[in-house]
């Protein structure tokens, strides 16, 4: 059950008290005509404290709003002067409090200042500058644990409760806003492009993505009626999510709110990318996966062991040259976790009420857009303990480099073929191109 508020434990009471002496005043009437009139004014009052209570949006709140003396949110960024005339907070000690380059929040700042959300009204307060608003979100997401509730942050930044969820939720629908241009999945041109670079840089012909499943943990046990689908394989309750990836990081495609008992390949049949492949790849491309996922014409994954049996020598190759491109996926959501720590302590109540998970959804997906717009500026100075990832930036003559046309996995595969038809393919162009010339080599 959700927790009773202080609010409505008083009103609650109340009406029990006044309950009690209406049953008691029509015994009394039934008893004898005559009544107390000191009993009706406690009755009054007591209803007139009812209704006045239930107006009230916050019942017991401090007659003066406390206020910090000291403008946090201006030391950090470095708007106060010190006595040294040295900033407050160093580059690291910025990155490592709000997950972002200083550099990277002013590109940031300029990219959501503008939204419709941050408009001034014709009436009531005025809002504080967006840079501090977009602080208490970045602090919000790059901590794990209760230090960034409501109350940890107003203890952080000097801000009451309210106000701290208030930016955030602010902060959130502008970062989604700019869904549109920094989360989208490749159109025919650039994936001819990525391709390229993937076969480049790991000799995989028509490759244009890598999916992996990942969980992205519960603080706190859902509170509805199916809360034993969400006790995944590794946490006590989680969220099953499908994170599609490029060769730089870059989140084309994703998929969340399943439960975490929902396996992977559960997940990837129900994105859009399953439902709707021709929409997606051209006839002659695909995306890899682990052994999690299903062979189809469009997803190519790796050999999967039986039990008390062992792999072929060339699947145990394919396997392997395979996992030397699919660990990307696995850096990306490394990074993604990494930085935004929140992920992996999801500290919001699952409820009966449908609000409470897209309320999750919508920040999930905000930091998967912010994960994408940091990429795109270049922010790759993490701290040791995040995953680094490779610059692919040398890679810009793609279109004067085309396939040969003899290439084998240029033959297009029809969707009515088998399911492993491409998997089979896939492995019979490493197996002419790359090992079976190695292996004559080796002999000469």
């Amino acid at each position: 059950m959700p927790k009773e508020t202080k609010k409505d434990g008083f009103l609650r009471k109340l009406r029990s008290i006044l309950d009690e002496r209406l049953i008691k005043r029509a015994i009394r009437v039934l008893d004898s005509s005559d009544e107390d009139s000191d009993d009706d004014e406690i009755d009054v009052a007591a209803l007139r404290l009812y209704l006045a209570s239930d107006k009230q949006r916050y019942l017991f709140r401090n007659c003066k709003y406390r206020v910090s003396k000291f403008n946090r949110f201006a030391e950090d960024l470095g708007e106060t002067q010190q006595d040294d005339n040295l900033p407050w907070m160093t580059d690291t000690e910025f990155l490592r409090k709000y997950r972002v380059t200083k550099d990277s929040f002013k590109q940031l700042l300029k990219l959501i200042e503008g939204d419709t959300v941050f408009q001034p009204r014709m009436t009531g307060r005025h809002q504080r500058p967006v840079a501090y608003q977009l602080m208490v979100f970045l602090f919000y997401i790059g901590m794990e644990g209760t230090g960034a509730n409501n109350t940890g942050q107003r203890v952080t930044f000097g801000v009451s409760s309210g106000v701290a969820q208030v930016y955030r939720e602010r902060v959130t629908s502008a970062i989604l806003g700019l869904s549109n241009k920094f989360l989208y999945w490749p159109d025919a041109k650039e994936r001819q492009k990525i391709s390229y670079e993937i076969n480049v840089l790991y000799n995989f012909a028509h490759c244009v993505a890598i999916a992996d499943g990942t969980l992205f943990p519960l603080a706190f046990e859902p509170e509805t009626n199916d809360a034993p689908d969400y006790s995944g394989r590794k946490y006590g309750y989680s969220l099953s999510t499908l994170i599609v990836c490029d060769h730089k990081r870059r989140i084309r495609h994703f998929l969340a709110g399943y439960p975490g008992s929902a396996h992977d390949n559960r997940v990837f049949g129900e994105s859009q990318l399953a439902t709707n492949p021709l929409n997606f790849f051209d006839l002659n491309q695909y995306l890899l996966g682990d052994s999690a996922f299903e062979n189809r014409w469009f997803v190519v994954s790796s050999f999967k062991k039986l039990p008390k049996q062992e792999l072929a020598w060339m699947e145990q190759r394919f396997n392997k040259k395979l996992a030397s491109l699919r660990i990307i996926s696995e850096h990306c959501i490394g990074m993604l976790k990494g930085r935004f720590p929140w992920l992996r302590s999801i500290r919001m109540r699952i409820t009966p009420d449908d609000k409470s998970l897209k309320k999750i959804l919508r920040l999930i997906k905000a930091t998967i857009v912010l994960h994408n717009i940091l990429i795109h500026f270049g922010d790759d100075n993490i701290d040791e303990e995040w995953i680094d990832y490779d610059d692919f930036s040398d890679l810009d003559d793609w279109e004067r480099a085309p396939y040969e046309q003899g290439d084998v996995l240029n033959a297009p595969i029809p969707s009515y073929g088998r399911k492993d038809e491409r998997h089979q393919q896939l492995l019979r162009y490493f197996e002419e191109h790359c090992w079976l010339r190695r292996r004559n080599n080796d002999t000469l």
